[in-house]
Formats: C-alpha cells, structure tokens, sequence
C-alpha cells in the first residue's frame, strides 16, 4: 500500500501525462484509485468524532486539509485534484460507507 502522498503525486503525474488539468477518479488505475479510496475512508473513520442520531460517525475535519497535509500540495495541485476528492466520497458513498447529508460540514461515515 503506497502513502496517501504517493498516491495524490502519482494522481498528478497521470493528469500530467494525460493532459488533463482536472484529474478525476477515472483518469487513476484501477488499484490507485481503491488505495485512495480505501485510504480516505480509513482516515475520516480514525478522526470521526460523535455519532449522528442515526449511529453514523460525523467526520468534520476535511479531505483537503489532509490531502495538502499529507502530500505537501499546493493551493494549485489541489484544485487540480478537486474532483478527484469528490468522486473518492462519491464511490465510497456509492459503497454505502459514506452519506454527504451536508456536505460543507461533514461526511458521516459507516463504521
């Protein structure tokens, strides 16, 4: 398993390599992307804090402050990966793992 920071500078080099300005979940191999995904979930679940009414855990500290964080990105890097963020919380969501009730405050997440 290669480190969240690997995997977003590897994500920059593909939207590189690919011409893309926008790099989306689509653009990674198929095990890049999982390792992301998989990643991204198992940190929102170590730093969830509460339970909502409903028994999901409530992260609310964000993936972009970890991901700049993490992988040293720049304001610009990271708005090239915007999507790519978003579309991670899609296919966890799509995987019943996560729920984007608000998502300017928080993502609950399934344990």
């Amino acid at each position: 398993m290669q480190s969240v920071a690997d995997l977003l500078q590897r994500a920059l080099q593909i939207g590189d390599e690919g011409g893309w300005v926008q790099v989306r979940l689509r653009h990674l191999p198929d095990d890049v992307g999982a390792d992301l995904v998989n990643q991204t979930h198992a940190y929102a679940l170590a730093h969830a804090a509460g339970d909502s009414p409903d028994g999901w855990l409530i992260f609310r500290g964000g993936i972009e402050p970890w991901w700049c964080d993490a992988a040293g990105l720049s304001k610009a890097e990271f708005r090239r990966l915007f999507h790519l963020r978003t579309y991670v919380v899609k296919r966890l969501t799509d995987q019943g793992l996560t729920s984007r009730r608000h998502p300017q405050v928080y993502i609950a997440l399934c344990p």
